[in-house]
């Protein structure tokens, strides 16, 4: 019986365990996605200003991509609301430039209004 009885507690232990670690695993605080955010954005201005003027399209397209790439990770990490669904909506806009071929294309996507609103939805509150 007292055998018994320590292995349920044992398991109530486990499981409870386990669940709270699940509950909160990956997922971060608007704060902490913030910080992220903001990492991915300076990231972004870093590598624009070592082009150093016009450099190549496919460099330009490729910076942005890399960008849209990490913005996704930061939505993937954080909390469900508002920041969050800019980050996916921002990436997804963002991964547009897969697509395309000259400048033309370039600024088609980077100008659209559904992408510059969700960046300032995501930038606002991360002081952007």
């Amino acid at each position: 019986m007292r055998r018994t009885a320590f292995i349920v507690s044992a398991l109530v232990v486990v499981t409870c365990g386990l669940t709270a670690v699940s509950g909160s695993a990956g997922a971060v605080d608007d704060k902490a996605t913030c910080v992220s955010f903001n990492e991915a954005w300076t990231d972004l201005n870093n590598r624009l200003g070592a082009l150093g003027g016009p450099g190549s399209f496919s460099e330009l397209r490729r910076i942005y991509l890399d960008t849209a790439e990490d913005l996704r990770v930061v939505a993937d990490a954080a909390d469900q609301g508002s920041l969050k669904d800019a980050l996916n909506t921002s990436a997804a806009h963002m991964n547009r430039l897969e697509t395309a071929t000259n400048m033309d294309d370039f600024y088609r996507v980077m100008e659209d209004p559904a992408l510059i609103a969700a960046l300032d939805v995501a930038g606002t509150p991360c002081g952007l």
